[in-house]
């Protein structure tokens, strides 16, 4: 048994016609493109004395989002609540969606992937896609 495109559709309601979700998986200067996005990005790991640095993540630990993102203000404008929303649909999708093994970090593609509203994508085909992925990697 296994989960297919119909089931993804009829248990999130997610579409599965349209443009696939493609994009460049090139992180060079993903942190520049998040704060253009968001307006701040978190920042890397100090390396301490002699030790090596850990491999760090292209994209944000979701305690870093809760503590920068966890209430809009109430006086913002619209650029402003655009910005929370678009955080919060990226902690989402990345939570439950997308979620991957570590349960730490929201994958900076994600966010990228949010900022392109016009075009029809078939979400519930890269869900699918990216559940096979996770399977196989387990």
């Amino acid at each position: 048994m296994t989960v297919t495109l119909q089931d993804v559709s009829m248990i999130t309601a997610l579409p599965i016609e349209g443009n696939p979700l493609c994009m460049s998986t090139n992180s060079e200067g993903w942190q520049q493109q998040m704060e253009a996005l968001i307006g701040m990005s978190p920042q890397e790991p100090e390396v301490e004395d002699g030790g090596k640095k850990d491999r760090v993540p292209f994209g944000a630990p979701f305690t870093w989002i809760a503590a920068n993102f966890a209430h809009c203000p109430e006086d913002a404008d619209d650029e402003v609540i655009q910005r929370y929303a678009r955080v919060y649909m990226w902690y989402v999708i990345s939570r439950t969606i997308f979620a991957d093994g570590t349960g730490k970090n929201a994958p900076w593609m994600w966010l990228k992937a949010l900022t392109v509203f016009d075009n029809k994508f078939s979400w519930g085909s890269a869900a699918l896609a990216y559940l096979y992925r996770q399977v196989i990697n387990c």
